[in-house]
This record gives structure tokens, sequence and C-alpha cells, in this order.
């Protein structure tokens, strides 16, 4: 594909592959700018359901207008292959941006600054009536200026369209499913939350709350065991964002927080008053490196005053004297 011209598209890199879908990263000669192209995966005929699931990602992200939600072109057909042109993003996934597993997670302030990004993106769905259902790192991208754009409407659910998953099938990724998702139940905005909560945890203590071995184990954690307290692993963790993670957790939807308009203000509370925190311990730090030289300045005023009358008087006897010569020589 790299370097053929697909429609009024020129083939300029593959930007990655999953289960739905190849992208490319293409110029659109017509509008003279960057662009992604999505591509079902070659086979020998696509399957009715993969190519309905494939037009409600782009009938559900179309809807969508927001800052945080990568914009969707169209849907387009080049010799009997349908394809969504998107919005190019420059930027790493969430999963790039943190590192791997086991690598340095985020600050507490860099967390919720993001969660805010995700969330705002996800209220904007909701609020259209669309779940995401695959909320995870790598669904999530941070562009060239730091700003989060949420990706991959493909397992998006409606809540017009009947499901397309088949009996006794799950679909999104095992470690970030809620309870419900995995046990074949209906899921609803309040399981984005869940999935919403696993990334934030992850984000701050470097990997997922629920793990097991292989798979079957990881479905056993999440619809099973309480996850181990982020404090464990984040020990300077506030109370209050503690207390956000545990509840977008809960096992029960009915206990978790039931919109993301909920979630959201208490994220912006603590996003403030980790502003001021962050603040105040700048505003002390710098006063304790101004100390030594304020003191400094303070000690050396008193001599400087001190001094003052006999440089005065020692200049006026210059002066004088000087005035006497200059008197001397001229009369």
């Amino acid at each position: 594909m790299i370097g053929r011209t697909i429609s009024h598209y020129r083939i300029l890199e593959e930007l990655g592959e999953g289960g739905m879908g190849v992208v490319y990263k293409a110029h659109d000669t017509t509008l003279d700018r960057a662009v992604a192209l999505k591509f079902l995966p070659q086979r020998p005929a696509a399957a009715d359901e993969d190519m309905q699931r494939f037009v409600r990602e782009a009938k559900a992200a179309a809807a969508l207008n927001h800052p945080n939600i990568c914009t969707i072109y169209a849907v387009e057909e080049h010799e009997g292959r349908q394809f969504i042109s998107m919005e190019y993003v420059d930027g790493v996934t969430l999963r790039e941006k943190c590192g791997a597993r086991g690598r340095p997670a985020l600050s507490s302030a860099e967390a919720i600054a993001y969660a805010i990004d995700i969330a705002e993106a996800l209220s904007e769905a909701h609020e259209k009536g669309i779940v995401h259902r695959d909320v995870k790192p790598e669904n999530i991208m941070v562009d060239s200026k730091n700003r989060i754009k949420v990706m991959d409407f493909g397992l998006a659910k409606s809540k017009d369209v009947s499901s397309l998953t088949k009996a006794g099938t799950t679909v999104g990724t095992i470690a970030y499913m809620p309870p419900e998702q995995i046990q074949g139940q209906d899921v609803d905005q309040r399981s984005d939350i869940f999935s919403f909560g696993v990334v934030l945890y992850e984000m701050l203590a470097g990997h997922t709350p629920f793990r097991g071995e292989h798979e079957a184990a990881m479905m056993y954690s999440i619809v099973n065991e309480e996850p181990q307290p982020i404090s464990s692993f984040v020990p300077d963790i506030s109370s209050p964002l503690e207390n956000l993670i545990e509840r977008t957790l809960e096992k029960d939807p009915s206990d978790r927080y039931q919109s993301m308009k909920d979630l959201l203000s208490d994220l912006r509370r603590l996003k403030r008053k980790t502003s001021k925190k962050i603040a105040t311990r700048l505003d002390t730090s710098f006063a304790a490196a101004a100390a030594p030289e304020r003191r400094r300045l303070q000690s050396a005023r008193p001599r400087l005053f001190k001094r003052s009358p006999i440089v005065y008087l020692a200049v006026a006897i210059v002066l004088a004297i000087a005035g006497a010569a200059a008197f001397a020589i001229f009369h």
C-alpha cells in the first residue's frame, strides 16, 4: 500500500494495525493535508459483522465534535474496499507516553490533567448516547501539543443500535473490561467509567489494577477480586484521588459514578487542589532559596548607611582643595 494512491489520497506509511483495521498516514492531494486512513484487514471476504462494526465506528465518531476526540471526515470506497478518512494526530499513544508496564508512571498532576481530557471526550460521547467499550491507553493519543485525542470507536455502541456481538463472546481488551462486559451483560456509560478507572490507576501506578498470568485468571480477578489499593504503589497519593479511583472500579455499576459529568466535577476539584499545593510548595522553596540573599542585603544596609557621611565629607574636602588650587592658578 505504501506509495499507492487511493482515490485522492497518497499512502505514506503504516501507522498501526489492530483487530478492526489497518491505519495508514496519507496525503490528501485535494485539500493538501495529512490524514489517517483506516482499512478493514484484507481477507478473502470481509465478514458482514466486521463491515457493520467498521461502518458503525465511522457513524459513531462522525456524530461527535469535540477537541479531545479524533475527527472523522468520511467513509469512502476504492475498488470494493471501504475505508475511513480521519484526522491525522501527530503524537504518541498514552501507552507510549507513559512507557511500557513497569516503567515510571505519571505524577498525580499529569495524570489528573490527562484524565480530565479523556473524561471530557467520553462525556461528549455519552451525551450522544455512545458508549466506547474499549477505553485503553492504545486508543488514546497524546498529540505534539500534549493534548488528548480519544480514538477508535470501532467497538462503540449506540443506544439506538442492537448489539453486534455474537452470543457467548466478548469484545474489547480484557485488562480494561468491567465485570458486566466480561460476563456478557449489557453495558452502558458506567462501563466506560470502569475502564477509565483502570487507565487512571495505570497512569499512576505503572500497571493495571487487575492482573493474571492468562486471560482466564485476569477475568476471574476483575469479576471477583478487589484491586490492591493504589496507595500501596503511590504512597503520596491524596485520599480524594484514591477514593475517586476506588469508586470508578466498583464491581457493581450502581456503586460507581453514575455519569462522567459527576466524575469530571471531582477531577476538576482535585486539579484545583493539586495546583494550589504545587504553587504553595514552589513559593516555599523560592522563599527558602532567597532567604540567605535577603539576610545578606539586610545586614549590609546598615553598614552602608554608617559609611555614607564619611564618604560625603571626603568628597567635600577634595572639591574644596581643587577649588582653592584653581583659584590660585588663575588669580
